[in-house]
């Protein structure tokens, strides 16, 4: 299984065909649920694992490669 990595907002944008900036609210959404949790953040970077989970349910096979 891949290692989860921290992804940008233009990977966020690409991957859900949407705008950069709708990308940052995105990543400021996610963050904030994680912070909840306890897990540190990075500001302008989710999760690749968080993300993939929260948009495509964790389906691999749902990835743009």
């Amino acid at each position: 299984m891949d290692r989860p990595v921290m992804i940008d907002a233009d990977e966020v944008a690409q991957r859900l065909c949407m705008s950069k900036n709708y990308a940052y609210k995105v990543i400021r959404e996610l963050n904030a649920e994680q912070e909840k949790k306890g897990f540190p953040i990075i500001r302008g970077r989710v999760r690749s694992d968080v993300f993939e989970k929260a948009y495509f349910g964790g389906d691999r096979d749902a990835r743009v490669l």
